[in-house]
């Protein structure tokens, strides 16, 4: 079934998210369309959506590889009234609710992989990518970037060993909009909780409890530099807890690459 936004409304049951979807074929960036449309003040919920991207990216402008019409890729707009210093704990909540829909669908168990990817026995299947926008000391929009591997049948050679897909895990196909409506439905419910509580800490719970990296060697690149060291923890900021040696430094996701 085709992403549309008659396909994508019918029965979704969302209040905010697809309240105005926005569908093609093809574009540049689905985060750039959105952005463009957040600052001509684009109410809340409002979805962009392609079926493939030229310019599709990630962390750092990586560029994110899909084939066209296989797999989600979609931007959301929204105005969160949550503090400005909990702006970043959106990603962890995208994640939370990104993989409960999979698992929901695909009865396929879900990994968190600090700070925004998703996996399935190790390889990538979904990365989140959220853009602020802040003025006066605070929020004015978020973007948030949603990419789900579905029914992609095989990757580039350079990236084959660390990306899969639904299709790839299970050996099965899936409805694009029925997966979209259940993400939809599962970061509503999520995102609506916290916007009026502020409050984090059952989404972070849930996030740990899915996380595989936590208790692990791991080694990332920072300022420049590679470091081995422990990941012990993601705290209450969404800051990395690295144990490196006898001591233990918090690190930011805009300031890390994770090597392995």
């Amino acid at each position: 079934m085709e992403l549309t936004e008659e396909h994508i409304t019918s029965n979704l049951g969302t209040t905010i998210f697809g309240r105005r979807i926005i569908s093609f074929k093809s574009i540049k960036s689905t985060m750039d369309y959105a952005k463009s449309l957040a600052e001509r003040d684009e109410p809340e919920g409002t979805i962009v959506i392609a079926d493939y991207q030229s310019k599709g990216r990630g962390r750092f402008g990586r560029v994110w590889t899909s084939e066209p019409g296989k797999n989600i890729l979609m931007s959301i707009i929204i105005r969160p009234s949550i503090p400005l210093e909990k702006f970043g704990l959106i990603s962890f909540l995208s994640a939370v609710s990104v993989a409960e829909a999979i698992e929901k669908i695909a009865n396929v168990k879900v990994n968190t992989k600090w700070p925004n990817d998703l996996l399935i026995n190790g390889k990538k299947v979904s990365g989140i990518l959220m853009e602020a926008s802040i003025t006066a000391d605070k929020g004015d929009f978020v973007i948030l970037g949603i990419g789900v591997n579905v029914n992609q049948e095989g990757f580039p050679k350079e990236i084959k060993n660390y990306a899969t897909s639904l299709l790839i895990e299970t050996g099965k196909y899936y409805d694009r909009v029925a997966l979209l409506q259940e993400i939809l439905r599962s970061l509503e419910s999520n995102y609506l909780k916290v916007n009026q509580t502020h409050d984090f800490t059952e989404i972070m719970k849930k996030w740990k409890e899915k996380c595989s990296m936590l208790g692990k060697e791991i080694t990332l690149i920072h300022a420049g530099k590679t470091i081995n060291g422990t990941a012990v923890d993601v705290d209450s900021k969404g800051f990395l807890q690295l144990k490196v040696g006898e001591s233990t430094i918090s690190l930011s996701s805009g300031e890390v690459t994770i090597v392995k």
